[in-house]
């Protein structure tokens, strides 16, 4: 086996949670409480911060009135991950009875997982990986995805009748991206974030830490040289939130230092914009 040095991670940095601007949080809020079933953490000031029942955050909705006017980069889709298909399978059935829109229903051969949007459009995936006997993991590192229709059924076939949320083990295991320049994206994460390089898929690509398929995605599919976001706080996507021990903190604040990079460091979280002008903090795992 050959295995490219690109596609193996120099950190082990991980996806933990996102962050988003909405024109009506409260509304929003009550939507991934009720529909995509979070647990309400806390609420101060229309500033609402949601995860699973033992307290893991994975979303914090912020208050906005800077409506997103033009096309720039930002969220694609944020990715809730489920314990087991069981759990997919019990989620999909409260959406069907309830008749919540679905956008899609995929199996990635790495995974299975549903698609659709929240009322300010902002993309979510909620998926289960399957067992990593079954990827497609490549000589070179690479680990190949698919996009076919996803077999129902065998998702269903030991859901449970009765939904009572996101189960605790419910992880923000990945996000994907609107970019502007694929090939400056590649770069920054891989080298600033130091995540390797999974997979190219037309006008996508996907990379990660460790031997997973991918935390993070990017695409071109709004156009290329897209602008950054006009400010923080304009609707969509307002940080990436990421996490990691001491080395893999160390590590991007010497990689923000040598590229210039301008970035705050409390000693336990940094934060700085990233190559499209999204911002991005790291947190150090407690």
């Amino acid at each position: 086996m050959t295995v490219n040095p690109i596609t193996q991670s120099k950190t082990n940095l991980v996806t933990s949670a996102v962050q988003i601007n909405a024109l009506d949080s409260a509304n929003l809020a009550g939507y991934y409480q009720d529909v995509i079933g979070l647990t309400l953490i806390s609420e101060d000031n229309g500033h609402y911060v949601l995860g699973t029942p033992n307290q893991k955050v994975l979303l914090e909705i912020f208050p906005t009135t800077t409506r997103e006017e033009v096309r720039s980069t930002g969220l694609y889709h944020m990715a809730f991950l489920l314990p087991t298909k069981a759990d997919l399978g019990t989620i999909l059935l409260h959406f069907v009875r309830n008749q919540v829109p679905l956008t899609g229903a995929s199996n990635h051969g790495y995974s299975n997982a549903l698609y659709m949007d929240d009322p300010e459009g902002n993309g979510i995936e909620i998926y289960a990986d399957k067992d990593q006997s079954e990827w497609d993991i490549h000589e070179d590192g690479l680990i190949g995805g698919i996009v076919e229709q996803m077999d129902i059924e065998d998702v269903v076939k030991n859901a449970s009748q009765t939904f009572d949320g996101m189960p605790n083990g419910t992880t923000m295991e990945h996000l994907h991206l609107h970019v502007g320049n694929l090939d400056e994206t590649r770069d920054f994460y891989l080298d600033v974030l130091g995540l390797g390089f999974k997979y190219p898929m037309g006008q996508a690509i996907f990379m990660a830490s460790g031997d997973y398929h991918h935390h993070l995605g990017a695409n071109l599919w709004k156009g290329s040289n897209l602008p950054a976001p006009v400010s923080l706080d304009q609707q969509g996507l307002r940080a990436s939130v990421w996490e990691g021990n001491q080395t893999d903190y160390d590590y991007v604040v010497e990689r923000l230092t040598a590229h210039n990079i301008p970035f705050e460091n409390s000693g336990s979280q940094l934060v700085f914009n990233d190559n499209s002008g999204l911002q991005t903090i790291v947190n150090l795992t407690k």
